[in-house]
């Protein structure tokens, strides 16, 4: 059972190292740019700026916008975006026609999203703990991944509120307590 807890905590700790669940896979980007490109050629179509087009990509295809926080999400989101660039100047005949690539209002989207917060995860019942800070929108977003990471696992967790800026999470196994417990704590 200790290798198994063990287990566990290194799943947990690497998941925020390596896996960046917000990349998108290569057929949805295929299809982001050719909902981009369509609608780029489509004159009757009147966009204010690329932005506007990227983000009715992203909603024709069903895909949630990424927050700066998601790294590589946020990225694609911005190779994609100027992809739509360089699309609605082709198609439109240079930056004349009726929309603008305005960086002003890339820039108020991008500082909408930016209202984050983030939180201290504390590894609390092992030598080896560590503690890391994570930027999330909400409290719950920490807490919904460590459940999935639990599940995996087959663990069960519960939540207990400590006070409205922190809680505990619990793990049991088979119905048996475990003493690793992870603490947040929003800063």
């Amino acid at each position: 059972m200790r290798a198994q807890h063990v287990q566990f905590i290194k799943d947990l700790y690497l998941l925020q190292e390596k896996d960046d669940l917000s990349k998108l896979p290569e057929n949805v980007i295929k299809s982001l740019k050719k909902l981009i490109r369509d609608g780029a050629s489509d004159l009757e179509l009147k966009w204010a700026n690329s932005l506007e087009l990227v983000k009715k990509a992203y909603e024709v295809e069903g895909v949630m916008l990424p927050s700066p926080a998601e790294k590589t999400g946020y990225e694609q989101f911005e190779e994609l975006l100027s992809y739509a660039v360089a699309e609605m100047t082709d198609a439109r005949k240079g930056t004349d026609d009726s929309w603008r690539m305005s960086s002003t209002v890339f820039r108020e989207f991008k500082e909408s999203m930016q209202k984050m917060i983030k939180v201290r995860v504390y590894e609390i019942g092992t030598k080896n703990a560590k503690g890391h800070t994570v930027e999330v929108q909400n409290m719950e977003q920490v807490i919904d991944m460590i459940r999935k990471q639990a599940g995996k696992k087959g663990y069960k967790m519960d939540v207990d509120e400590d006070d409205p800026s922190s809680c505990t999470c619990k793990f049991s196994y088979q119905g048996i307590q475990r003493p690793y417990k992870v603490r947040l704590q929003r800063l």
